[in-house]
């Protein structure tokens, strides 16, 4: 009579310790990143607010009297202790509760997000066509290398090199001022979903966008050669499988994990830009309002729209991290 090998069967304890060890590792990092963005939120709140009187001097102006300016800093209750005072905007905060503009008395809530959502909306549009150029063009540098790879190389950083506001600027002296294609100013992304709407994201989503291509590419350049370089893409070659497959199925997967770090770095990077990019072209996002807070002395604003940003970033690595973590069999293996 034959025998019949039994199939191995996992061991129940080792899954479940894997998955214990998996969810306390996420715990971990949830934990690390809610302290990181606490630690944010306090520095940032020491920052703008260790003098109530200067705050008080920002908000009223130079001509202020010192009977105003007590009254400013008593009502406001910048007499207290710094700690109570963090503490109590902490609370706030986290309840949904902003406070309001220093001056004019606006909540700081609806005017913060609404340009929250236009922000992200340019850092999508600018993701979405700088992203698959940047990896095109990285896959093509690795594979065809000698003298396209120099040349696209020293192009590249050089682009990388110019600030966002330089960009922005020769974009806008080109393609708004002399053939006269695109809006000055983006006012109008502010507005309903027309064509004025559409063409108020053409030049702050080509300067973003430009400015991520260089970093990407380089990524992606460095991933895909040394895939191309390892052992299996090379087996995958000498089976006779067709050069193209070997680089769009084989290197470029292999090179998804360094990818999906640098598309977090550069959504992050996008954010931050965007504050530049935004005032250069007018834009109605976050960035411009920032600017407007910090001029105006308005640190209750500025103070609310740095913490939603350290939020986003902290939200945007985490996320990140979860997926390399799926991505790299190795990782995986390890948790």
């Amino acid at each position: 009579m034959t025998s019949v090998a039994a199939e191995p069967v996992a061991d129940p304890v080792v899954v479940g310790g894997r998955s214990m060890s998996r969810v306390l590792a996420l715990s971990r990092q949830l934990l690390m990143s809610v302290l990181t963005l606490v630690l944010i939120s306090f520095i940032a709140f020491v920052a703008m607010n260790r003098s109530g009187e200067q705050i008080a001097r920002n908000a009223l102006g130079i001509n202020v009297t010192d009977e105003q300016l007590q009254s400013f800093i008593t009502v406001q209750g910048l007499d207290r202790p710094l700690l109570v005072r963090y503490f109590d905007w902490l609370g706030h905060y986290i309840q949904g509760d902003w406070g309001t503009t220093l001056i004019s008395k606006v909540p700081i809530k609806p005017l913060v997000l609404p340009a929250f959502a236009h922000t992200a909306e340019l850092a999508l549009a600018s993701l979405a066509w700088s992203l698959p150029v940047a990896i095109l063009l990285g896959v093509f540098m690795a594979r065809k290398g000698g003298f396209f790879d120099r040349v696209a190389f020293v192009v590249m950083t050089v682009l990388a090199a110019l600030p966002e506001f330089v960009i922005g600027l020769g974009l806008m002296i080109l393609l708004a001022v002399q053939v006269r294609w695109l809006p000055v100013g983006s006012s109008a992304a502010a507005g309903e979903v027309t064509a004025a709407w559409f063409l108020a994201f053409i030049l702050p989503a080509l300067t973003l966008g430009l400015s991520v291509v260089p970093y990407v590419s380089r990524i992606a350049r460095a991933s895909v050669s040394e895939a191309l370089n390892a052992p299996f893409t090379r087996n995958a070659v000498l089976r006779g499988l067709p050069r193209r497959l070997v680089v769009w199925q084989h290197a470029t997967r292999s090179a998804a994990v360094p990818l999906v770090h640098a598309v977090a770095l550069v959504m992050t990077y996008l954010l931050g830009g965007a504050i530049i990019v935004e005032n250069v072209f007018g834009f109605p996002g976050l960035g411009r309002l920032l600017i407007q807070a910090i001029t105006q002395g308005d640190t209750n604003s500025a103070l609310s729209i740095t913490v939603l940003l350290g939020a986003v970033f902290i939200a945007l690595s985490f996320i990140a991290d979860i997926f390399v973590t799926y991505l790299n069999p190795r990782l995986k293996a390890a948790r």
